[in-house]
């Protein structure tokens, strides 16, 4: 009804243009003639025709007009629609029949450990020796331990056989990981908060016996690293932020403006308030969709089963070079997650719980941080640069910004070779300024550290975003 109301309204206001034209054309004109005496102004009529020609004119300018609008109402604004009602007619969605559990989908070299009862996948590389880092690798949105696939083991062999210890683990609902479809009540229990994930982060060092780590945190990573240093500081030795989502304003910042009108324009500030008025409207509406249950699974299945399809035809729309050539390997690789059981579920929890947070506790670090972004994208590369310059005028910690061109959101896929480089001697700088910390606390864990049979790859989860 509303677009009706909006494809009415211009018309009719089109329509009053094109009346106005016609009688402006049929006022009395002033021309001007030469004679002996100069110039002398004549007043004479309009021409018959002038204003059934204009009024003519002004009837095809507002047919064109809306026969665009129409179009165009058309090819945006009825799929949307049609996308946003039809998950509500689909009814109850059938059970899936294409998914395993994940251990069925596991690597040789894929561990698993339970953390707060909730069942973790992860790999790593290297023993790490005396006075060796440890680095934690975490993926962001719709992720896994294989984003970090050309970067675990090179890693974990810089400076000799015993280089530093690198761990990856999938942050649920993602990867290999359990899906957990209940939990307890209270903040802690849900297992799909960013909070959560760094729960899991922490709990998963402490099972490994891992007193500290160098954490490295891509995209939405850089958010769940952000919430590990807000509930153990003492256990990150240094940050690497890559092309990170963060918001842009400093917890500092906002407790300084006492004003509330001003407290509300720094949110504002930060990574969501850059969207449109439409924009926020849609997050909105897809919030109550995914409340209900039937309607919310209906439309991650189709939406992630596009998004699915599209991978498996090697359009990624995370690099720079939208033509750059994707492997099979690669494909299958982002894929596999989409065959484990109850991905859809999880993924539609994970949507619920999801928030971005509008500040962050930047002027309490004091490891050393390091940016790695792509110089084409956008917005998240624009707030990493805000982010650093929040760090660097506070002073607290060194802070080091990497800017590669021609590179989008994934630097580890798209530039390996400057990527690893980079994290190596950050990694190395870092270990040579470590100071000797605690034992790791005790945790309760059961670690399976037995090789599962590696499981066919399949054409099944959208790429990190």
């Amino acid at each position: 009804m509303s677009v009706q109301s909006s494809l009415l309204g211009t018309s009719l206001h089109t329509a009053s243009l094109s009346r106005s034209a016609n009688r402006c054309a049929q006022q009395p004109t002033h021309c001007f003639k030469a004679s002996d005496s100069g110039i002398q102004s004549q007043q004479t009529v309009a021409n018959d025709q002038l204003p059934a020609e204009s009024s003519r004119a002004g009837r095809r300018a507002s047919s064109r007009l809306v026969q665009t609008l129409q179009k165009q109402v058309q090819k945006e604004t009825v799929p949307w629609f049609q996308g946003m009602l039809q998950p509500w007619l689909d009814g109850v969605p059938p059970p899936l029949t294409d998914t395993v559990p994940p251990e069925q989908l596991a690597d040789f070299d894929s561990k698993f450990v339970t953390v707060d009862g909730v069942r973790l996948h992860y790999k790593e590389a290297g023993t790490g020796g005396p006075g060796k880092p440890t680095v934690l690798l975490m993926h962001g949105l719709n992720g896994s331990t294989f984003s970090w696939r050309d970067v675990l083991q090179p890693l974990s062999e810089q400076g000799g056989s015993e280089g530093c210890r690198v761990i990856a683990f999938d942050r649920p609902p993602y990867g290999l990981s359990e899906r957990p479809l209940t939990w307890p009540a209270g903040p802690e229990g849900n297992p799909y908060t960013s909070e959560a994930g760094a729960r899991y982060a922490e709990g998963l060092l402490k099972a490994l016996g891992i007193p500290q780590a160098i954490v490295v945190g891509h995209s939405a990573g850089a958010l769940t690293a952000m919430e590990l240093f807000k509930r153990n500081p003492s256990i990150i030795s240094g940050f690497v932020f890559v092309a990170p989502a963060l918001p842009s304003t400093s917890t500092k910042r906002v407790q300084r403006n006492q004003d509330e009108q001003k407290r509300k324009q720094d949110s504002k500030d930060g990574f969501i308030w850059r969207a449109s008025l439409g924009q926020q409207l849609q997050r909105l509406y897809m919030r109550a969709l995914l409340q209900n249950e039937n309607a919310g699974l209906n439309y991650i299945r189709k939406n992630l089963q596009k998004r699915r399809d599209e991978v498996a035809l090697g359009k990624l729309q995370v690099y720079a070079d939208a033509e750059q050539e994707v492997k099979q390997a690669v494909i299958e690789g982002y894929l596999r997650p989409m065959l484990a059981d109850d991905w859809d579920r999880g993924s539609l929890y994970s949507y619920r719980a999801f928030s971005f947070p509008s500040d962050m506790p930047y002027e309490e670090i004091r490891q050393p941080v390091m940016f790695i972004t792509g110089e084409k994208d956008g917005a998240l590369t624009q707030g990493a640069k805000k982010v650093a310059d929040i760090l660097k005028a506070e002073g607290q910690c060194s802070t080091e910004y990497v800017e590669y061109e021609r590179c989008g959101h994934v630097p580890m896929d798209e530039r390996p070779a400057e990527f690893l480089h980079d994290l190596q001697r950050f990694v190395t700088d870092v270990s040579s300024e470590r100071q000797p910390t605690p034992d790791a606390d005790s945790l309760t864990a059961s670690v399976d550290d037995a090789p599962l049979p590696l499981y066919p790859p399949s054409k099944s989860a959208p790429v990190d975003g």
